[in-house]
């Protein structure tokens, strides 16, 4: 038996969320973003599994990503390159037929001597991260027309805000940047943009994190929960009145309490802003982590836990009572964070 933790990627729950997320706008694609792993979760499993499903338009961040997704797909899903291309890269967007995301007067300019090959323009419309101001997309207009580009975009930095007056400001300075483009196709909507309301959804709505059983949904939408990340007890004992536990003696404990060592750690993700916070899921119960998390073992405070815990016993600290969005909080971060730091050790089973 390993006692190295385990996360289940539900990919058949990820299909379903991409079909949730699909029917809020019907007349858009839907597409999928798999950057960074699929979000530390496997971007070829789920890249194939959400391809048999009919998702047809991928994102990623690095040409890398890219590469590894379309040998996984094969030919035909449209495969967009977030970051955008350098200098010596350009003919392995042809060959690996990728779509290079335009940011820059330097990309626009790049792109224009790169072997035939598809692009897309990302238009900054108000978070200052990357994208080309709308002036410069007025005055740059006929050299980015002859670049013939599949998608003009934009990102919304207020989206998980949905009274955020930033989202209607970016929505129309969008809107202006579309009209100008009549014949392209637009994007803006990210996952919880596709909660803002059918008109942020233009003609492609681009889903990460909601896939995956992340944001914060309205009521009326209901996505299932994207992985279970398990850890094994390895120790049960008594921690004796008037003892501590853990590193830097930060849980006192003041009467005998029942304690249980997990095999899961910071090196794993379990992140240790979550001491003394987060909590672990023992059939069904929750119990609280007890002093701080250390790289390889996390102590859970199992006293009102179910009856006759005993080492071998599987602990969730995600899946459907452990929600992923309610961890993240607990450890002060957000739901993107804990799934890409999933680390190296943790399993990853699907189904």
């Amino acid at each position: 038996m390993s006692f190295l933790p385990r996360a289940t990627v539900l990919t058949s729950n990820i299909v379903d969320n991409w079909r949730t997320l699909d029917a809020l706008h019907p007349g858009a694609t839907t597409a999928a973003v798999v950057k960074a792993d699929a979000y530390g979760l496997g971007a070829a499993r789920i890249g194939k599994a959400l391809k048999t499903a009919g998702c047809q338009t991928f994102f990623v961040a690095y040409l890398d990503e890219g590469m590894a997704l379309r040998k996984a797909v094969g030919r035909g899903p449209r495969i967009f390159v977030l970051n955008g291309p350098v200098r010596g890269e350009l003919a392995a967007y042809r060959d690996g037929e990728l779509t290079a995301v335009l940011s820059s007067e330097l990309h626009v300019k790049l792109w224009s001597t790169a072997p035939r090959a598809t692009c897309a323009i990302h238009v900054d419309t108000g978070m200052n991260r990357l994208g080309m101001s709308p002036a410069l997309i007025d005055t740059e207009a006929t050299a980015i027309r002859r670049l013939a580009p599949v998608l003009v975009m934009s990102h919304l930095a207020c989206a998980d805000e949905p009274q955020n007056p930033m989202n209607l400001e970016q929505r129309r300075a969008f809107q202006d940047v579309a009209d100008a483009f009549p014949d392209t196709p637009a994007s803006l909507a990210n996952s919880s943009g596709c909660f803002l309301g059918k008109s942020y959804g233009f003609d492609l709505t681009r889903p990460g994190l909601a896939l995956y059983g992340g944001t914060t949904p309205p009521a009326n939408v209901q996505l299932k929960t994207g992985v279970i990340l398990e850890a094994t007890i390895i120790n049960v004992f008594k921690g004796a009145r008037d003892t501590t536990v853990g590193y830097g003696a930060t849980c006192p404990l003041t009467e005998d309490r029942l304690l249980a060592t997990c095999a899961i750690g910071y090196a794993d993700g379990l992140m240790r802003s979550g001491s003394g916070r987060l909590k672990g899921w023992v059939d069904g119960v929750a119990c609280p982590v007890a002093g701080r998390i250390s790289m390889d073992l996390v102590t859970l405070d199992i006293t009102d836990g179910p009856k006759a815990i005993k080492p071998g016993a599987r602990v969730e600290f995600l899946g459907e009572h452990a929600k992923l969005e309610a961890q993240a909080a607990a450890c002060g971060t957000l739901g993107y964070e804990l799934l890409t730091g999933l680390g190296p050790r943790v399993q990853r089973n699907y189904r």
